[in-house]
């Protein structure tokens, strides 16, 4: 039996189902609007070959002025002058019940390879993310999507909130874990450690492995870099090391400092930045009890009510 073509080379062939997941304004949709006018025009797509075909996008999030404006500007970015078939559905969301057979409808005359539902979340109507039975369903209607159209189905999904980077790439996604498992490509993108960079992992049930690589964000496509290491994910939420006034004064109620003496001295002993050191500065020159000599150009603290610094 021949094998249906490679939509995108070693991710996804036609006929087949891909989800994209990622964290909330993770500009999953950006990502898919790339795919979607890469395929269009037979083009690279993260570095991936992709196999020129007819593209439909359901959008259901976006409002059409801007969802236009985000494709004119992938296009200008990327000289790319194809165009693919959007349907913009934007207040119109119901169950998979109702949407994929009116999608199925609307097709029928149509060969399309690629078909785009953006976002998943938008077909749940009255049914429970987190029901095994109630997802079961929703993929059942997006496989006879595939299977009648012969088209790659691909949707977007987001994954649960907080942190996700200790567990499996495929795992997390929020809801119902049969989309993991019913789902013959996945994507994933998750926040690297560099700021706007995400590391790309995939699993794939009829294809060869693909190692994580890293993509980062460039207004407005993903775009490979080679140079962020793959294995760098986000691990946790850093938080901004929380400095106050008391840290500047101290090095001055021990000892008199000259300006460039009093700042060496705070940024060795807290590690604080010059910007905020200097932040701060403003402020502390103004607390009772700093002053400053102007014959010996230095800085001192004495305490008005006459108590020590601990």
């Amino acid at each position: 039996m021949n094998e249906p073509p490679e939509l995108v080379e070693g991710i996804l062939h036609q006929g087949s189902k891909m989800y994209v997941g990622g964290a909330s304004k993770s500009n999953k949709t950006w990502v898919l609007l790339d795919l979607a006018l890469s395929v269009s025009s037979g083009v690279p797509w993260l570095g991936f070959i992709t196999t020129k075909a007819k593209v439909l996008y359901c959008n259901f999030e976006i409002q059409r002025e801007f969802i236009r404006k985000r494709i004119k500007a992938i296009k200008d970015e990327r000289h790319i002058t194809e165009d693919f078939d959007l349907w913009n559905l934007r207040g119109e969301a119901a169950g998979a019940d109702v949407i994929i057979p009116l999608i199925i409808e609307r097709i029928k005359t149509e060969a399309y390879g690629l078909i785009i539902i953006d976002p998943l979340y938008k077909l749940l109507g009255a049914k429970d993310e987190n029901a095994a039975g109630d997802i079961a369903s929703i993929l059942n209607m997006l496989e006879k999507l595939a299977v009648k159209s012969k088209a790659a189905v691909v949707f977007a999904d987001h994954f649960s909130k907080g942190n996700q980077a200790g567990k499996e790439h495929i795992d997390r996604v929020s809801g119902s874990g049969v989309k993991s498992r019913d789902a013959d490509s996945i994507l994933t993108f998750t926040s690297h450690v560099e700021k706007e960079a995400y590391v790309v992992e995939a699993t794939l049930r009829n294809l060869k492995p693909v190692d994580p690589f890293s993509v980062r964000w460039q207004y407005p496509v993903m775009i490979r870099d080679q140079a962020l290491n793959p294995s760098k994910l986000k691990t946790a939420v850093t938080k901004q090391a929380q400095f106050n006034e008391d840290q500047l004064i101290a090095p001055i109620a021990v000892r008199t400092l000259t300006s460039s003496e009093w700042k060496k001295a705070v940024l060795d002993e807290t590690g604080m930045s010059k910007a905020t050191f200097n932040r701060l500065l403003v402020t502390v020159k103004e607390t009772p009890g700093v002053n400053f000599n102007p014959d010996t150009k230095q800085y001192s603290y004495a305490s008005p009510d006459g108590a020590k610094l601990a």
